[in-house]
């Protein structure tokens, strides 16, 4: 089962960005420019609908909340451009809410359970993913967050995305959350295309953690070009079942009406150049449909 803002399905087929924003506003920390809210709904929906030529099933929308998270906007969406998004609990980490500051690790993971099993933000729109992440240096109430995302999933079966601000982080997630019992196939470990080159995939690939390559066309970091390079050494060392792809999309600017690229330009954009670097379509259909539709599949309950 998947759940989605618009109810729980079975399950999935067609393409899935795991790592998107269509509702985001983290302007307070990092300027204006960084938000997509009310007034980019329609740009957001003619962009979902481009996507969908380019076979776009789903999409997660991995905003916080207190930081531009709008389930009811989520839904508008979804049921405008035909595409089913998935909606996160969990919480934002520069800087911290008072929730990670001040509340016990029982707490916090009650509350992401309550946002999976009632619904967000007083609403019945229920969460299908958890989202923790880190800034600069892991600390303790970055701790108490994993801890809680890792009880949180194991008493409902929802996955856990993390951010990582550089790859070096990665293996304090993996620690933390497996000390707390979680089960580190229903992890993705974001922002790994960053990494220097294959080795740190391969360290943080034994956990049996996904692994997003994630910023595809993003405005800072790795090119495509070195993005795509990256994908090719890592399907080449048997890595494909544990990558997700997708964009990142966190800014107006990004969206197509806007200048940018838009959610398209995974499929559209990066797709052929994973072919042109003699990735099979199979590979790249099991990185775009069958890893994100497994990750987003709820585990049996295990608490």
């Amino acid at each position: 089962m998947i759940r989605t803002v618009t109810g729980d399905v079975e399950g999935i087929s067609g393409r899935i960005l795991a790592h998107e924003h269509l509702q985001i506003d983290l302007s307070a920390q990092k300027g204006p420019a960084n938000k997509v809210g009310a007034d980019e709904e329609d740009a957001v929906v003619e962009d979902l609908r481009a996507a969908k030529a380019f076979g776009l099933a789903a999409v997660t929308d991995l905003s916080a909340p207190r930081w531009g998270r709008d389930p009811k906007a989520l839904r508008r969406i979804s049921e405008r451009a035909g595409v089913k998004v998935v909606c996160a609990a969990g919480y934002y980490w520069d800087p911290f809410p008072e929730i990670a500051l001040a509340s016990s690790v029982e707490e916090i993971r009650d509350a992401m359970i309550a946002e999976i099993e009632e619904g967000a933000d007083g609403t019945e729109i229920r969460c299908g993913v958890i989202k923790v992440g880190t800034a600069r240096e892991p600390n303790e109430p970055a701790e108490r967050l994993f801890k809680a995302a890792a009880l949180a999933s194991r008493a409902t079966g929802a996955p856990v995305i993390t951010h990582t601000s550089n790859t070096g982080q990665a293996q304090w997630h993996i620690r933390v959350l497996e000390a707390a019992g979680m089960d580190m196939t229903r992890v993705v470990i974001s922002h790994m295309g960053a990494a220097k080159d294959i080795s740190e995939l391969l360290e943080v690939g034994r956990c049996g953690a996904f692994m997003g390559i994630d910023k595809v066309s993003f405005p800072k970091g790795p090119t495509n070009v070195e993005l795509a390079d990256l994908v090719r050494d890592a399907c080449d060392r048997g890595l494909a079942r544990q990558l997700i792809l997708s964009s990142d999309v966190a800014r107006r600017t990004m969206l197509s009406r806007y200048g940018g690229r838009g959610y398209p330009t995974v499929m559209r954009d990066f797709v052929p150049m994973l072919q042109g670097r003699g990735i099979p379509d199979a590979t790249i259909e099991t990185m775009l449909c069958d890893n994100p539709a497994r990750m987003l599949t709820f585990a049996k309950r295990r608490d």
